[in-house]
């Protein structure tokens, strides 16, 4: 196939249209990178290599030296207007706030991810749980946290912000700090009257002194034992319920934020317990959970759909899981700090587990695949499949 020929074909499929037959064959003295022109063809319809131009969906050869010049200046000034416009683009874009903010759809995302963690039911930082509207706007060991229709006089906008002298806000105090934009969002809703507009099947129902009625056993989904042999914690619904493990009674039930539970496992020395689930398509979290105290000490809200396959590394420091997005995640069991971050699958990461000394990490996902991490440089070696000589001595057979 000739090079004209070819380069046809290639644009054809990224939409650059039905390209004219070429008047005659390209010499080698026009030729010019073709994966360029594959992968960029916007550049490729733009510039001009050799003694050729790529314009408006056609080979144009240049007759003289005046339309050469011509298509030079056009493409210039096409290069200039776009330059130009981005900012204006990019600036209108972000600045923009909705005609009316949404409660469910524009604040509750921001609260989400950056405040519920620490005040939630199971775990109200300042008596102040931040789930709801009706408790959002109540506050906690303060009045009112807002004023509806009145931003100015509203507590909770005063903690949001960083005052003069201040590097950062009041809250939230370890994540980061909401963004400008963030914070105009929660003002306009306040102002608006802050109305809520949370659908009757989203509403926050259990909590721990008001856990789940089953009408019919639930799906289980994951189990785990005790290190002892004593307990054995079961997934239900929006709670892990925790048994005497020879049967004989019920011992606690854990009710938190995640309404579907997709897995539960014991730490090292039995003291603690660690939940990965979420709600499906709106947030996933991490659980560390007190035991004895039966108090949830680690919230930590991870991605915008529900965590998988939890598990503890051998000193009991840290944590892993997985997620919808293809990454397989890492984090302090202290303070929820991330240290492992890997996105080598190609589809929903479902497991993880440690390797004895607790440097490597495997984790399986919906992709078919076993993946080797090593866990100190976050760096994905191979597939055990596959697995790089050496790296894993025995292969799937060591997991």
């Amino acid at each position: 196939m000739s090079e004209a020929a070819e380069l046809r074909t290639r644009l054809r499929g990224h939409g650059a249209g039905r390209l004219p037959p070429a008047s005659r064959p390209l010499s080698r003295k026009r030729t010019f990178s073709k994966s360029y022109a594959t992968f960029y063809p916007l550049n490729a319809l733009l510039f001009e290599f050799g003694r050729f131009s790529i314009l408006q969906g056609g080979l144009i050869d240049p007759f003289s030296s005046a339309k050469l010049a011509e298509m030079k200046r056009f493409n210039a000034l096409l290069l200039l207007s776009c330059l130009s416009l981005s900012p204006a683009l990019g600036e209108n874009k972000s600045d923009a706030l909705p005609e009316t903010v949404s409660y469910y759809e524009h604040i509750r995302p921001v609260f989400q991810a950056k405040c519920q963690g620490c005040h939630q039911p199971a775990k109200a930082k300042s008596e102040y749980i931040m789930t709801d509207v009706a408790s959002l706007i109540k506050g906690g060991e303060t009045d009112k946290a807002i004023i509806p229709g009145k931003p100015d006089e509203s507590y909770l906008l005063e903690l949001v912000v960083a005052h003069e002298g201040e590097k950062h806000p009041e809250m939230p105090p370890k994540e980061e700090p909401l963004t400008d934009y963030e914070v105009k969002l929660v003002k306009k809703w306040v102002t608006q009257g802050a109305k809520d507009d949370t659908p009757e099947n989203a509403q926050q129902k259990y909590t721990m002194e008001n856990p789940p009625e089953y009408a019919v056993p639930p799906l289980v989904t994951s189990m785990d034992y005790s290190p002892d042999g004593k307990l054995l914690a079961v997934a239900g619904f929006h709670e892990v319920l925790v048994h005497k493990a020879d049967g004989s009674g019920l011992v606690t039930r854990l009710v938190g934020l995640s309404e579907r539970i997709e897995s539960v496992a014991f730490s090292p020395d039995g003291t603690q317990l660690l939940v990965a689930g979420g709600l499906p398509g709106r947030m996933g979290e991490i659980q560390i959970w007190d035991l004895a105290k039966k108090e949830l000490k680690l919230s930590k809200i991870v991605g915008f759909d529900t965590a998988y396959g939890a598990s503890w590394s051998p000193d009991g420091k840290h944590v892993a899981y997985g997620l919808p997005d293809n990454t397989v995640r890492g984090i302090k069991a202290s303070n929820g700090e991330q240290i492992l971050f890997m996105g080598s699958h190609n589809d929903w990461v479902l497991d993880t587990v440690w390797s004895i000394k607790g440097d490597h990490l495997v984790s399986v996902g919906r992709d078919m695949t076993s993946k080797l991490t090593k866990v100190e440089t976050e760096r994905f070696i191979d597939n055990i499949t596959s697995i790089t000589p050496g790296a894993l001595k025995g292969g799937v057979n060591t997991v």
